[in-house]
């Protein structure tokens, strides 16, 4: 099955492989061919002052956060490498912003990345790429095939073994229903 394909039944979509982004403009962030790029430029949470900047001096975390912008206006947004690039706020922040995205503007988004974490709360369906086919496809972030391509997440790691130890705990991928569940498991 072809990426398109899968797009067209979940409007948001994890790739784990490696991303090599295309971002490779010079210049000043002011030349930048961006409708209203004031509001553009606070929505991927820069401010005014990165317009007299030159591009190429930003960081890595600030010039993804220009390419994004440069994208957002399109009806596939494809992005990459979440994990290396930004903080653990940031990602959050974005994953918001994808979501709305998405709800509220049919924006189709693929998000490419090797560390799953990146599409907890986000995804629905995720692949994985290896020459730029799809070896593996699935909808379950507990799935032990899907490990064999990437690193497990240390959270699902921990379901798992306590699964395997007859503590029955709900699979999540989120800490706060996790600390309920292994509360209510030992009252």
């Amino acid at each position: 099955m072809e990426i398109s394909k899968i797009l067209n039944e979940n409007e948001l979509l994890g790739v784990i492989s490696n991303y090599d982004t295309s971002f490779k403009i010079e210049g000043y962030v002011k030349d930048l061919n961006v409708k209203n790029i004031l509001q553009a430029l606070k929505m991927v949470l820069l401010d005014d002052t990165y317009l007299d900047k030159k591009i190429e001096d930003l960081t890595l975390n600030e010039q993804f956060k220009i390419d994004l912008m440069l994208k957002i206006n399109k009806d596939i947004i494809i992005v990459g490498n979440l994990s290396k690039v930004l903080n653990y706020k940031d990602i959050e922040y974005f994953k918001k912003l994808f979501l709305k995205l998405n709800n509220d503007y049919h924006k189709k988004i693929v998000i490419i990345d090797r560390d799953v974490k990146v599409f907890f709360n986000l995804v629905k369906d995720m692949v994985v790429l290896k020459d730029k086919k799809i070896v593996y496809e699935t909808k379950d972030f507990f799935d032990n095939e899907l490990y064999q391509y990437t690193k497990i997440p240390p959270i699902i790691e921990f379901i798992k073994y306590l699964n395997s130890k007859n503590i029955k705990i709900n699979k999540t991928v989120d800490i706060y229903e996790l600390i309920k569940d292994i509360y209510r498991s030992v009252s």
